[in-house]
């Protein structure tokens, strides 16, 4: 990340990921519980396949946030097997495997000093990528599936998503920051030649609306 991208507002740091169903998922269609049924690495890397525009969303996530994380239930065999495949263990700072995700990613981040405000998971599954995280006080959202479609939740379509959403969050901090409020010409004071009434700032009046920073 270079000087100007550190310098700017950013509200999420840092980015967990879940594996199978997020990043990557069955070919053709199929369910996921068929490998399941006898599965082994080299069985996985025939039937799953990376989810449209990860590897690059997952290149562009890794310039845009300090810390990218993977935080699975899969044996780390038949993952390994797959990140190999794909070409993408490298884009992660760490893989987290098994046991309660949201445990894990608040052990992780206060062994760093890493701020849970800062943090959100994105995951397909609410009762394992959703519900433990939130309840430490992480953000997460979903992939959006047809499976998880009954959970309410913030939700994106796919990790190909993710960079622009994390873009949009960025300036939605960034506003919440500066914060606006909508101006009339009451708000203007005559004697002054038309200066803004809030200490320190000054608004040439208009017959309009106009929205100004707080104070």
């Amino acid at each position: 990340m270079n000087q100007e991208d550190a310098q700017k507002v950013r509200k999420f740091k840092h980015v967990f990921l879940d594996a199978e169903g997020t990043l990557y998922v069955p070919k053709n269609g199929k369910s996921r519980w068929e490998f399941w049924a006898n599965p082994s690495p080299e069985a996985a890397v025939e039937f799953f396949e990376l989810d449209r525009g990860v590897k690059e969303s997952l290149e562009q996530i890794r310039s845009q946030v300090d810390t990218l994380c993977l935080v699975s239930k899969n044996p780390e065999d038949i993952l390994g097997a797959l990140l190999d495949k794909f070409g993408i263990r490298h884009l992660f700072d760490d893989i987290m495997l098994n046991g309660d995700k949201g445990k894990q990613i608040a052990q992780y981040l206060s062994k760093r000093g890493l701020r849970r405000d800062e943090s959100v998971m994105v995951g397909d599954m609410p009762v394992l990528d959703l519900y433990p995280v939130r309840r430490r006080g992480i953000e997460a959202i979903l992939v959006d599936r047809i499976y998880n479609s009954w959970a309410k939740a913030t939700r994106i379509r796919g990790v190909s998503d993710l960079p622009s959403w994390l873009k949009i969050a960025d300036l939605a901090e960034e506003m919440s920051l500066h914060r606006a409020y909508t101006a009339s010409l009451d708000d203007f004071d005559p004697a002054s030649g038309g200066m803004l009434r809030t200490q320190n700032r000054s608004r040439v009046p208009t017959k309009r609306l106009i929205a100004v920073p707080s104070a």
